[in-house]
């Protein structure tokens, strides 16, 4: 490395909202138990793929722990005698094919780390709540004042976001909560420029995004400290969960569901909007709205995680808008994901898909068109409505926008900081769009493939069908020979019935030179029946001959021949 030459900032190049299957493709017997070969294949890149090893007992300990968010998962049951039989080893294959697909088509639990360090081992079995715990404790060092109270485990579905209950000298009744967060594979900001974003951040103040006590950043990560909010996040009102178990148990297979009001959307609806307005205004790109990222005090809503957009952390939606190239810039992307946060509160559950086109009758009309505006196919194949364009539509128009005199918007960012970030957002979505350059590339590739295996799948079909036709072809001709063969050998069999009969009729006496040791004489046939002449008839001459010779034959005697004597030669 040359010596003046810029260092990059250190950062997770690995991208956890990237979607993970699995291919239970064989089985082997090791040291007397079987192991199940699997390829794991990630994203929608298919050279990112390869193989594990796992034994059932792998299964049952992962099983055991997503049992915790309550989702009904069948894993094949354990058997003990027999379990080695290559026809059971198929059936249980299957079975644990059915539980990984299961586990993987799941947002919540695929989240989580047992199930992500089952099929990736490689990236996913580092101590990362210790790191993690480092790392806050060296970034409060230089902090007079503060302490880490203890870790708030897993209440976030983020594997590389932590939190902790942090204790500050100067604000001693306040109860505050520290996240501290990885730099993701979007971090582009230097080291110094990240420490005057976040100097920015701490003092800034809007009426709709929540305050920050503290903001520090370090060369591998920031930390964020807020105060807690007993009521928790929006998500957490929706689906009527503490806010301080972990996230699998909150919102695996929640109890309620309670959808918010016309009104109560509306209202925060346009709140959301002005949040969104005022931080694009200041040239703070920010990408991360959800629910979870929503508080609701005393009905005005209040964004965190402001700072995940400089962080370069993943957006929770986003394995949903890599599908669609018109997202691809951060307001689009803001209004992508403020559009699923609208369908969670209408309908009090989670969008599981990139897009809808068809919505309850029971949908408010002005709130069905806000919903089909951002999340109808069509609207994300051409393009999304802005910011301002909603905040104009009616159903957020209508709303009364008051605010008191207490309430200010306040960010002030350095010219040069926001030419940085301006870069910085710059290369974020051109890294989006080269993505989904390549998953519609994929896309194609899949295409071209179904249709050649369409295609192959056609002619072996027409080749089958010729085939049928040939054989049947062949077999009526087969059965036209036999019935013609049959025919003839009747009439052949009917006419040597009738000749056999006529040479029986005209047989003529046997030879008298042979010795007396010659055996008898077959009886002779029976005579033709008898024609009765009437009166005035007459037997033909050749009739009158035939019945002499008859007479005779039947009348022979041999007893009457006369004896002769051999001669000697």
């Amino acid at each position: 490395m040359a010596i003046f030459e810029q260092e990059r900032p250190k950062k997770v190049l690995l991208d956890d909202t990237e979607s993970l299957s699995c291919v239970i493709e064989n089985w082997i017997t090791v040291d007397g138990h079987t192991e199940y070969i699997i390829r794991v294949h990630r994203g929608p890149f298919s050279q990112k793929t390869w193989r594990i090893h796992k034994r059932y007992n792998d299964f049952v300990e992962l099983h055991a722990y997503l049992q915790t968010s309550g989702l009904p998962l069948t894993l094949p049951p354990k058997k003990i005698i027999g379990n080695r039989d290559p026809e059971f080893i198929s059936e249980r294959q299957q079975g644990l094919q059915k539980y990984l697909n299961s586990v993987l088509m799941n947002p919540i639990l695929v989240s989580s780390l047992p199930a992500r360090s089952f099929v990736d081992p490689a990236n996913y079995c580092q101590p990362f709540s210790e790191l993690a715990l480092q790392h806050v404790s060296l970034a409060l060092r230089g902090e007079v004042g503060w302490e880490v109270v203890g870790p708030l485990s897993e209440i976030g579905w983020r594997l590389r976001k932590h939190f902790y209950q942090v204790r500050c000298k100067a604000l001693p009744k306040d109860e505050l909560i520290a996240s501290w967060t990885d730099y993701g594979p979007d971090k582009y900001l230097h080291d110094k420029d990240m420490q005057a974003v976040f100097k920015c951040v701490t003092q800034m103040q809007h009426p709709y995004i929540y305050s920050i006590e503290l903001c520090l950043c370090t060369d591998t990560g920031g930390l964020v400290v807020r105060s807690s909010n007993s009521n928790g996040s929006l998500r957490d009102a929706i689906c009527g969960a503490k806010p301080r178990l972990s996230f699998l148990k909150k919102y695996g297979n929640p109890k309620g569901h309670k959808p918010l009001n016309c009104s109560q959307i509306a209202l925060y609806g346009r709140q959301i909007l002005e949040a969104l307005k005022f931080l694009k205004d200041k040239g703070l790109y920010y990408g991360h709205l959800h629910s979870g990222n929503i508080i609701i005090e005393n009905d005005r809503v209040k964004l965190l995680d402001i700072e995940n957009g400089v962080l370069g952390v993943p957006s929770f939606y986003r394995p949903y808008f890599m599908q669609h190239k018109r997202i691809c810039n951060m307001e689009a992307i803001d209004i992508y994901c403020f559009g699923h946060t609208l369908y969670e509160m209408t309908f009090g559950a989670p969008l599981q898909e990139s897009t809808v086109d068809g919505f309850p009758s029971e949908c408010s009309p002005l709130l069905r068109s806000v919903l089909e505006s951002i999340l109808s196919s069509e609207s994300c194949r051409n393009a999304l409505p802005t910011i301002d364009n909603l905040l104009q539509h009616q159903f957020f128009s209508s709303v009364v926008h008051s605010l008191s005199p207490n309430d200010k918007m306040q960010l002030k960012i350095p010219t040069s900081i926001k030419e940085q970030l301006k870069l910085a957002q710059g290369l974020l979505e051109e890294r989006l769009k080269e993505e989904q350059k390549m998953v519609r590339s994929q896309k194609r590739l899949v295409r071209v493939q179904e249709m050649m295996s369409s295609e192959e799948e056609k002619k072996k079909q027409r080749h089958k069908k010729k085939q049928e036709q040939k054989l049947a072809k062949e077999q009526l001709l087969k059965e036209k020979s036999e019935q013609k063969e049959a025919t003839n050998g009747e009439a052949g069999d009917s006419a040597l019935s009738t000749s056999t009969t006529a040479s029986i009729g005209t047989n003529t006496p046997p030879s008298i030179s042979g010795s007396s040791g010659v055996p008898p004489c077959p009886p002779p046939p029976p005579a033709p029946p008898l024609v009765v002449l009437t009166n005035g008839d007459s037997i033909p001459k050749e009739d009158k001959n035939r019945h002499a010779l008859l007479g005779a034959i039947c009348n022979f005697n041999k007893s009457n021949l006369r004896k002769t004597n051999a001669c000697n030669t």
